[in-house]
């Protein structure tokens, strides 16, 4: 059915902590959110609480929570504005790895409950990378890397892509490049990332924008507001509409994405199955 093919699941990650992921993530999902689709952000930094100190929030129940089976993903999530739905991380910080399989089915049963009612669930990964990472990024639609200019954080993304290839098949992977000082910087930095990726890697990156340096995303962070909701008409809620354009105008071009990339939890479930989980 249509609403299956529809929900598109993706994995948001950077190589190193401190590009401003989550919150990028958070507003992101906050514009989408805003324009009228319908969005779901999933907490995957376990252990810490990022979305709810981002939102000024406090939920009940944690990602790991559901992953645990303690309780329903539908039942877990907390809404935010414009009815975003959100669920933190939760603060227990080791991912015991041989309840990985069960954690992946359950994730998937739940995700399949949920699918009709998101256009969009984007899964917020930490800094930190293991096979469990990497099984839940593979059975995604689409693999966000997020970074900033700098040459380590660059490095960083190109290693964990680099990580994530060699445990699973790659799902198309785009790139948005947060804090720039200005956009020449951006794309400067996404051209350097493109090259080495489609050199060594050999996996196309599409780029989805840049969100430049901006005063707004501190004062807002500290007022546990987000900054689209602050400071609306500020340089990065500005940005952060046009990577949402970009987002919406169409999730991939084709070129990067074959036309057998199938979408949603009826794919997420047949990559889930062909690995054996």
């Amino acid at each position: 059915s249509k609403a299956h093919s529809q929900m598109r699941l993706v994995a948001v990650a950077s190589g190193k902590g401190g590009v401003g992921k989550s919150n990028i993530t958070l507003n992101l999902g906050l514009t989408l959110a805003q324009a009228g689709m319908r969005i779901a952000l999933l907490d995957g930094d376990f252990g810490f609480a990022n979305l709810d100190i981002l939102l000024g929030m406090r939920p009940l129940h944690s990602f790991l929570d559901v992953l645990e089976g303690r309780i329903p993903l539908q039942q877990a999530l907390t809404r935010g504005p414009y009815d975003l739905a959100f669920i933190s991380g939760g603060s227990e910080y080791v991912i015991d790895s041989n309840l990985r399989s069960t954690y992946g089915a359950r994730l998937t049963q739940e995700l399949l409950a949920i699918e009709t009612q998101f256009d969009q669930i984007y899964i917020d990964f930490g800094a930190g990378f293991g096979s469990f990472t990497a099984e839940l990024m593979g059975l995604c639609d689409e693999l966000m890397i997020v970074t900033t200019p700098e040459p380590t954080a660059l490095a960083d993304a190109y290693a964990l892509v680099k990580m994530v290839a060699k445990v699973i098949p790659l799902p198309p992977v785009s790139l948005l490049i947060n804090r720039a000082h200005s956009v020449t910087e951006g794309m400067d930095a996404s051209r350097k990332l493109h090259r080495v990726v489609q050199q060594f890697l050999h996996v196309d990156l599409q780029v989805l924008g840049y969100v430049l340096e901006d005063a707004a995303v501190r004062r807002a962070v500290s007022k546990q507001i987000p900054f689209i909701l602050l400071e609306p008409r500020s340089m990065a809620a500005r940005c952060v509409a046009q990577v949402a354009k970009n987002v919406t105008k169409d999730s991939l071009s084709p070129k990067s994405a074959p036309v057998s990339h199938e979408r949603g939890v009826q794919a997420f479930i047949r990559r889930f199955l062909k690995r054996g989980g």
